[in-house]
């Protein structure tokens, strides 16, 4: 799963160069009702920004689990923390944690890779128009899988069979 995000994170980065290269020295960057362009900013602009948002995701996602172990558990929400955080669990704890981010960065990147082409598609129409309908089909994927992500994620760090009630007060 890590090769898998870390490939989806540099499909991005390879789409936003591809777009900045054929794209005009100005590109629509925000569409309002009707998929119509409302916002632009110059093509050097969009390509830093969008860069900078892959890399700000891929690092939040990527560096999450080290972070969890780093930090104190009074600053980790994680279900069943007491258990999880324990010092045997540690390692455990920071495979499963990296498995769910690799997880939803995958699905993160995949919406932000549709994203990018409806962007690049809308700025080569004349006139530039998103499309919507894509756009909104795409959204609700993200949205049913995050449900599921997060169903996932609380069912992985419930407390094992044996340990229950182990750590109740």
């Amino acid at each position: 799963m890590r090769k898998l995000f870390i490939l989806a994170f540099l499909a991005n980065v390879a789409l936003t160069l591809l777009s900045s290269a054929i794209l005009p020295d100005r590109v629509a960057t925000h569409f309002g009702s009707g998929g119509m362009a409302d916002g632009w900013r110059s093509n050097y602009s969009n390509a830093l920004f969008n860069t900078g948002g892959h890399v700000i995701f891929f690092c939040l996602l990527y560096f999450t689990p080290q972070l969890v172990i780093w930090f104190p558990g009074k600053w980790t929400n994680l279900p069943n923390k007491d258990y999880w955080l324990q010092p045997a669990m540690l390692p455990q704890t920071k495979a499963k944690i990296s498995v769910l981010m690799w997880q939803l960065g995958v699905a993160i990147f995949a919406f932000m890779f549709v994203i990018g082409l409806l962007a690049l598609h809308a700025n080569m129409a004349k006139p530039v128009r998103l499309n919507e309908p894509v756009l909104f089909a795409a959204l609700g994927i993200l949205l049913a899988y995050s449900v599921w992500w997060t169903i996932a994620f609380f069912r992985a760090f419930r407390l094992p069979e044996r340990t229950r009630g182990y750590l109740a007060i």
